[in-house]
């Protein structure tokens, strides 16, 4: 076998849990932002303890499966023994700490919720798009060319899964519509690599939503958005694969 029949790089590793764990605790991330929003805005009380349960729950989703991508334990508590700011892995790590406790906190604590609830929704924004950030700066071509994109795409595709999941549950606030038709405008605008996959969560995350929301199909558009901020985790994932495992041109 020559050197012109072997992939450039060697494909990523991972497994469902961490585009699993990328989609649920951005939507979490964005939940925790909405509830401090909400607050703030004097929204409806059940809307704040709704978006902060969904980040709390989130949170707690979202440490086992990083952990289980890992293999043990103690390598998720190494991540945390030196904070580097400049690690794109070390700021996640401690972002996924920080982001459970006190998401946590913010819905069973006795005193001081809404304290742990503004550290949530600090640490929540970063949690919502830090993994884009985390692709863009590998070595995988096609993450590395959409390095500015990914983070603004995974946020956008969260706070519309974070939306949704509270129109799910019954919520019908204006905002709430608004902010997930201006995500889907987002994905809709926003290139898609030219794969099954993709294609299919580009067009559940933007087009279909943004047409069910149009003609008032709230809870169509908000189950069609999650959906497809699942599978652009899990699309973006296989695109590294196959940039990884593309041949060198020939010279």
């Amino acid at each position: 076998m020559s050197y012109y029949d072997q992939p450039l790089l060697k494909p990523p590793v991972w497994t469902w849990e961490v585009p699993t764990y990328f989609f649920i605790g951005g939507a979490a991330g964005a939940a925790a932002v909405l509830a401090a929003a909400a607050q703030l805005s004097g929204e409806d009380e059940s809307l704040v303890r709704d978006a902060r349960w969904i980040a709390a729950i989130g949170a707690n989703l979202s440490t086992p499966l990083l952990i289980a991508d890992l293999g043990r334990p103690e390598r998720f508590l190494n991540m945390l023994r030196v904070f580097n700011p400049k690690s794109p892995m070390s700021v996640g790590a401690w972002t996924v700490a920080v982001f459970g406790t006190t998401s946590t906190a913010a819905v069973l604590s006795p005193f001081g919720r809404n304290v742990f609830a503004a550290f949530s929704a600090l640490s929540g924004l970063v949690m919502s798009t830090y993994t884009g950030v985390l692709l863009g700066v590998s070595a995988i071509p096609v993450w590395k060319e959409h390095a500015r994109l990914l983070p603004v795409h995974f946020g956008a595709s969260a706070l519309g899964a974070a939306c949704s999941m509270l129109e799910l549950r019954g919520h019908k606030q204006r905002a709430l519509n608004s902010l997930a038709l201006g995500a889907a405008i987002f994905e809709t605008a926003t290139p898609a690599e030219k794969h099954a996959l993709m294609r299919t969560a580009a067009a559940l995350s933007g087009p279909v939503p943004f047409v069910l929301r149009l003609i008032g199909k709230r809870k169509a558009a908000a189950a069609a958005t999650i959906l497809g901020s699942l599978l652009t985790r899990f699309a973006w994932v296989e695109a590294g694969s196959r940039s990884a495992a593309a041949k060198p041109p020939l010279s």
